[in-house]
């Protein structure tokens, strides 16, 4: 998997465009592409398909008939990936990592069995440390009038509205979070191995899923070719209870290394909370770790 390298002048959160199809096919192929638009900016690809055909400027849905297939294979990332399925319905796979990408190298399948609108992302798959996910969407014509429903499945928006907005709404907007962005308690100077922090769900929150993430520059890690941000620490909790809830994020070992050698570690933590209905929100903020 490639880490990909921040765009300047890139505005917004980056989006795959993947070919509308004529004719609803029963499968399509996705495999990971090096260069889908310019080099450097990884994503899942219509295996077979040139690189450089794949936009990332606005979405562009393309079509799967009901009771059809998606196949994923990441053979040639160069570091874990996932396939994260946004909304409550959600297709039925088998071998696809939809968590906590652990390795490379895996295939899988998704299953369409109700039409629909899809939408997923792939963290792996990552822009420069902030929202900046690659989204796709999949378009699920029904079996009986070639059509999808004039009411979709719920997914996470793609309009103007943000879908994981760095700044969120206040209270009694709908957020899941108590608070809006004064929701999250996390110091911005820590010791140790690990980043501590809490975080308070709304009753809107409750039984949603909580996600960390911990990315430091590429250079601080002294890794080859220095991309813009490198995954150091990841926490997934799922089945979140209204009220304050507490988070430790420990680093990993490549991230417990560059502390030892620098004696601090400067990091981007990005805190993601996806109800179980309406819109995501995510919040970014800057921490420093000290050994």
């Amino acid at each position: 998997m490639l880490i990909l390298f921040a765009l300047a002048g890139l505005a917004g959160t980056a989006v795959a465009v993947l070919p509308a199809l004529a004719a609803a096919p029963s499968e399509v192929k996705l495999e990971v592409a090096p260069n889908c638009n310019i080099s450097g900016w990884a994503c899942w690809n219509p295996k077979g398909s040139p690189e450089g055909n794949v936009g990332f400027n606005e979405v562009a849905p393309f079509t799967i008939a009901q009771g059809g297939t998606i196949s994923f294979e990441d053979k040639d990332s160069q570091a874990p990936t996932d396939v994260i399925w946004k909304g409550a319905t959600r297709p039925s796979c088998t071998g696809v990592v939809e968590a906590a990408p652990t390795k490379t190298g895996w295939s899988g399948t998704c299953t369409f069995a109700t039409a629909g609108e899809y939408e997923f992302e792939s963290e792996g798959l990552f822009n420069d440390g902030t929202s900046n996910y690659t989204k796709y969407k999949v378009i699920v014509e029904g079996a009986s009038t070639g059509t999808t429903p004039t009411t979709p499945t719920t997914t996470t928006p793609t309009t103007t509205t943000p879908t994981t907005p760095t700044t969120p709404g206040e209270p009694g907007s709908g957020s899941p979070l108590e608070g809006g962005s004064r929701a999250l308690k996390l110091a911005g100077s820590q010791h140790g191995s690990a980043v501590h922090g809490s975080i308070k769900v709304s009753q809107a929150g409750a039984g949603g899923r909580l996600e960390v993430g911990l990315f430091a520059a590429g250079a601080s890690l002294a890794k080859a070719g220095h991309p813009a941000r490198v995954r150091v620490g990841r926490l997934v909790r799922s089945s979140l209870k209204a009220g304050s809830v507490s988070f430790s994020v420990s680093l990993t070992a490549k991230g417990k290394t560059a502390l030892r050698r620098h004696r601090r570690l400067a990091l981007t933590v990005k805190v993601m909370l996806t109800p179980l209905h309406g819109a995501a929100v995510t919040i970014t903020r800057d921490v420093v770790i000290h050994a």
